[in-house]
């Protein structure tokens, strides 16, 4: 029995269940998995013609068996209407996972919407508005007719800059390539709506400008690169935690050696060994531990670099390359620029490059070594560069990121076989949208707008910036004073007068008002303060499209119908533009509601046939259909072309970016640039650094998803996790008097926010690691509001004093400290 699930026999998979094609709607990896589903008042039986495994199921099976099935995999669902059993596995066939499944991916089936087994009952079943002083259900005709009309109203008085949106851009649960058009053909097609921001940072731009900027896309090799590397180099990412089966089934064969026959067949008489890894991160995490028990400690090398300076480490290591001849002469002439230029202003010697980082001179050129070094005969060594939030959300992100890919170019491990410079991801990719160059560059730092009381209504898609943004302490007080008033506005109308109530509402935005509408699958806590909530379908409710960190695009298909009235984020992007093109028309704003048209759709299939078929490179060869034929292996975007030559069509892909040596730019050349160190770019750490004590480090663990979303009405994961951790050394704890799960306040002048206390002796004095975006305490409370100059979030680099609040309280008297690193 699994842990508190209360399950002492599950059904047997029947041979006739229906099988589905699912991809794990968490992680950017994007694990295959299989949906079974049958009548709920039936099951399989143990002979090998009554299972859908075909085999003996009253003789014991071996470990490994493709038969069996945990109770977190299995739940009794609605599909069409009627009750049926459900079991969602890992699928051995698929090439990510190879039959792996996550803490979080072999849960899907329980962390699904189930009245019968008392899953998920949080989710939003039906339209809510604000009425009689709270929160009551409604239809849709009813609510979207009052985000219309206020939406116009605003738009009437302020323009188009009187909307303020806040939109996922990301695949996997709602995301994906459907519900991405649908939001982007609403607010930069009908309209070109300029206050924008995605999902996790204040304004709409790349987290990867920097990349992007040099003409290298940032997802440009494929997983199995990480099995063909000689050395990987990993920055900023805690790989195990976050990208649990990339990590296990691609990263720890090359590892442990068992990659090298793959090695052998791909590179000829090219030397290969065992590869090594580089790990840049300030603390140990358990990435570090299980390299060095699967690699050998020989062949691991971590730099517990000081926060924030990764980007003169880079320039450093590019220096010493350079300086040594370890670079790809042909490959720079043939397919870059500005190569002198760059290694002229970023040039940095390895001893200023020590003091700054508090690295050794000796480990900065071990470290380049193993990465540029050219093998026995003169190969080139085949690097392979990850990097993740430890970068992209660090000091100076952009330039550092650049500093990262100059490296990468220069010494030709882009688009070749064991390289590549890649971000390792959060969620999975899949946005396709109109363009959005009115937006410019930089875009609206949107946080700053509504504190600043701009703007009149919100359309909120899929994010909570309550827990997942920075200056959070601020921008709740704020933002809650300026819904707080229209609710009082909405309060005062007596009776369903609906000219009444929208004067009403225009009048309290007049006086600094903001009405805001949250589009979620489940209530949020920035959901608490609007006054329309709209209830979406996630992936398995509806199908979807997305791409993992590898550009492997599949198709999750419907096996579930979603709760109540609940729908695609597309449809419902839709239905808001059908109802504002009849309230333009009613206004007598003809030239205007004609810009609503085109949303015509009945199914998240015709969005995507809108979308994505018809706009991004190769959509003309992706269809459902040759989806559904391709499994949970799909292909490589973009696709090039389709493959009927064994009778089956096939989308044939591009496993590769930038293999032919051309780069996203007019002459197809990729741009060296100039990164200098800069100290604490954003405004503010410095001086934040010099006041507060501790380093106030964040991140994610490998049992929650993101900002617990799902999570927190979940007693496997709040069990463990009843508040947020915050690893920090023993003897820091003890100069603090904090015990086991203390209960502490981290706070500076940005805010303050709670955690409990996680003894961690391998972390550095003064420096401490906080779980993100939890709901019992946000980390983003301390977080400053400093970006670069794109608008760029720095979460990372930030500072605090700790103090104690109280002893462990008795949801966490029960817990385990132990370390969270293993040996063998």
């Amino acid at each position: 029995m699994s842990y508190k699930r209360q399950i002492g026999r599950l059904p047997i998979i029947p041979a006739d269940a229906k099988e589905h094609n699912v991809v794990c709607h968490y992680c950017i990896v994007g694990c295959g998995y299989k949906a079974y589903s049958w009548d709920a008042r039936y099951e399989g039986g143990s002979k090998p013609d009554q299972n859908k495994f075909g085999v003996d199921l009253s003789k014991q099976q071996e470990a490994d068996t493709p038969a069996w099935y945990s109770p977190s995999m299995y739940n009794v669902v609605k599909q069409d209407g009627r009750d049926v059993h459900i079991v969602i596995k890992p699928d051995k066939e698929c090439v990510v996972n190879s039959g792996l499944g996550s803490a979080r991916g072999s849960r899907i089936a329980e962390m699904s919407h189930s009245r019968q087994r008392n899953t998920q009952l949080q989710r939003l079943t039906d339209p809510l508005v604000w009425r009689y002083g709270q929160m009551q259900p409604t239809s849709w005709d009813d609510a979207l007719d009052l985000v219309a009309r206020v939406t116009a109203a605003v738009i009437a008085d302020q323009g188009e800059d009187g909307l303020i949106v806040s939109a996922f851009d990301h695949g996997g649960a709602g995301g994906g390539y459907e519900n991405t058009w649908g939001t982007g053909k609403l607010y930069f097609g009908a309209m070109k709506v300029k206050n924008i921001r995605i999902h996790n940072r204040p304004a709409y731009n790349s987290e990867v400008h920097g990349s992007r900027d040099m003409g290298v896309g940032e997802l440009n090799n494929c997983y199995e690169d990480a099995e063909l590397a000689d050395t990987i180099l990993a920055v900023g990412t805690n790989a195990l935690e976050t990208q649990t089966n990339y990590f296990l089934n691609h990263w720890v064969p090359n590892l442990r050696g068992t990659s090298i026959d793959k090695k052998k067949a791909e590179f000829g008489t090219e030397p290969v060994d065992k590869a090594r890894i580089v790990i840049v991160d300030p603390r140990r995490t358990v990435t570090v531990n299980a390299c060095e028990v699967e690699a050998g400690k020989d062949n691991v090398l971590h730099l517990a670099i000081n926060s924030g300076t990764d980007l003169i480490l880079f320039n450093a290591w590019l220096t010493y390359a350079v300086d040594k001849g370890w670079i790809d002469k042909p490959f720079i002439a043939a397919s870059t620029k500005d190569f002198d230029k760059a290694i002229a202003a970023n040039k940095v010697s390895v001893a200023d490059a020590a003091k700054t980082t508090g690295l050794s001179e000796a480990e900065i050129i071990k470290a380049i070594t193993w990465m540029a070094e050219p093998k026995a005969g003169g190969a080139r060594r085949r690097t392979m560069f990850a990097y993740e939030k430890g970068l992209i959300w660090g000091n100076d992100n952009y330039r550092t990121n650049q500093s990262l890919v100059n490296l990468a170019l220069a010494t030709g491990n882009i688009g070749r076989p064991g390289g590549g410079c890649v971000r390792m991801g959060g969620h999975q990719e899949g946005y396709s949208r109109p363009s959005d160059a009115h937006v410019g560059k930089p875009a609206v730092y949107v946080d700053q707008l509504l504190i600043n009381g701009k703007g009149g209504v919100h359309h909120i898609w899929g994010c909570d910036h309550y827990k997942t943004t920075l200056n959070a302490m601020e921008f709740k007080r704020v933002y809650k004073k300026r819904t707080d008033i229209v609710k009082d506005a909405m309060n005062a109308v007596p009776y369903g007068d609906r000219p009444a109530m929208v004067k009403a509402i225009a009048d309290a935005i007049k006086n600094g008002g903001l009405f805001a509408v949250d589009v979620d699958i489940v209530p949020t806590k920035i959901g608490e303060a609007c006054h329309v909530m709209l209830p979406a379908a996630t992936s398995g409710e509806m199908n979807l499209t997305s791409m993992n960190g590898e550009r492997r695009m599949r198709l999750t298909e419907r096996y579930m119908d979603p709760p109540g009235n609940a729908v695609p984020d597309c449809l419902i992007a839709a239905r808001i533009a059908n109802n504002m093109e009849r309230v333009w028309r009613e206004l007598g704003k003809s030239d205007i509601a004609d810009k609503f048209k085109g949303f015509d759709w009945k199914t998240e299939e015709d969005a995507f046939m809108d979308g994505y078929a018809k706009n991004e490179k190769g959509g003309e060869f992706v269809t459902y259909a040759r989806l559904r034929a391709m499994g949970t292996n799909g292909f490589q975007e973009p696709a090039v072309r389709v493959d009927s030559s064994d009778g089956k069509e096939k989308i044939v892909g591009t496993k590769r970016l930038f293999a032919d040596g051309k780069f996203n730019s007019k002459d197809g050349k990729a741009t060296f640039a100039s990164a200098q160190w800069r100290g604490l770019q954003a405004s503010g750490k410095q001086a934040e650094k010099d006041k507060f004590a501790f380093l106030i480090n964040n991140g994610r663990a490998n049992l929650i998803w993101q900002s617990a979303y799902l999570d927190k009405e979940n007693e496997f994961v709040m069990d463990r996790w009843p508040y947020p951790f915050i690893e920090m050394n023993p003897q820091d704890m003890s100069d603090l008097k904090l015990k086991n799960g203390d209960l502490v306040e981290v706070f500076n002048d940005n805010g303050s926010t709670q955690a409990m206390a996680y003894p961690t002796p391998t972390a550095k004095r003064k420096q401490a690691f906080m779980l993100f975006g939890f709901p019992t305490g946000v980390q983003g409370n301390v977080v400053s509001k400093g970006v670069n100059e794109l608008v760029i979030p720095n979460y990372k680099q930030t500072w605090g004093n700790i103090r104690k609040i109280s002893d462990a309280p008795e949801g966490v008297r029960h817990l385990t400290f132990k370390s969270k690193e293993y040996s063998v």
